[in-house]
């Protein structure tokens, strides 16, 4: 559903209020309409209880900091032999990450998201940690299309991914319609 920033927020505030059931959320937007929207809305906004002020995550970065640099090395060597090890360690990164994150905010956000397509790894981890009191909102670079979600749709075609779709609700997909 397309909304303004304030909308988008607003229906944020009021699903922080529920604490059983999925809590995955989905802004969806340009690259240029998320940073505004994170930067004009989401850090200015109050959810109530200080647990619910977001974390705002750079995930490509957060995954990247936790593998050692002797690790990255050796996982960068072996990439094209062996891509399934890379892709086994960055989901362990991955889940370890936001379990890690969660202990600490139950409400995330999380951009920055391409090492998840690139490396094909698993988007239900999210939706399995987005449960209960915890509570994950993705800023993806994408738009609706019908039925189906583009991620990175400013770029080549070749580089367009779809969000799978059964990761989040309709209810909680929004379409950022303002740029500030």
């Amino acid at each position: 559903m397309k909304r303004t920033g304030p909308q988008i927020i607003s229906s944020l505030r009021e699903n922080l209020q529920q604490s059983v059931g999925r809590h995955l959320y989905v802004v969806l937007g340009s690259y240029e309409q998320l940073a505004s929207f994170e930067e004009v809305h989401l850090t200015q906004a109050r959810f109530g209880d200080d647990r619910l002020q977001p974390l705002t995550v750079n995930l490509n970065l957060t995954l990247l900091n936790r593998i050692s640099d002797e690790d990255l090395h050796e996982l960068v060597q072996n990439e094209a032999r062996l891509p399934q090890t890379v892709q086994i360690k960055l989901n362990q990164e991955f889940d370890l990450a936001l379990r890690n994150l969660q202990q600490e905010h139950k409400f995330i956000v999380l951009k920055q998201i391409e090492l998840l397509f690139a490396y094909n790894l698993d988007m239900q981890v999210i939706r399995a940690r987005a449960t209960n009191q915890n509570h994950i909102l993705l800023l993806l670079a994408g738009e609706k299309r019908g039925e189906r979600i583009t991620l990175f749709n400013e770029a080549n075609p070749r580089f367009h991914r779809t969000l799978p779709p059964q990761l989040v609700t309709e209810n909680h997909l929004w379409e950022i319609t303002d740029a500030g």
